[in-house]
């Protein structure tokens, strides 16, 4: 089962134009974020997703503060309110950094010596 915080797509092959928008959403919603922040978030989402957030950020924000993050969170059925709630208390930071440690690579295990031990 796929997490929701698991990324589907990489941070680098999220369109410009939806990049852009959340961004301009973000900073009209009281929480402005950085590009690579509103890329990572954006990367949870698949590319088939990305017409319901230009729906979402062509509108004026329902509540505030809304990061991109908590964007995300209301595409998958949050309540606006609760997003925001969200935001304020620092629940898309944890959200971030679990995005990224699933997307961290475990290490290789170490080799099979096929020398025979006696």
């Amino acid at each position: 089962m796929i997490s929701p915080w698991q990324r589907r797509r990489q941070p680098d092959d999220v369109p410009t134009p939806v990049a852009v928008a959340v961004s301009d959403f973000c900073r009209r919603a009281k929480a402005p974020a950085p590009a690579q922040e509103v890329r990572e978030a954006l990367a949870l989402l698949t590319e088939e997703e990305d017409f319901r957030v230009r729906t979402l950020t062509d509108g004026e924000p329902e509540t505030s503060p809304l990061g991109p993050f908590a964007l995300v969170d209301i595409l998958r059925g949050a309540p606006p309110s609760l997003a925001a709630q969200r935001q304020a208390c620092g629940y898309y930071g944890l959200a971030q950094e679990l995005a990224q440690v699933r997307e961290e690579k475990t290490p290789a295990p170490p080799p099979v010596s096929t020398t025979p031990t006696f």
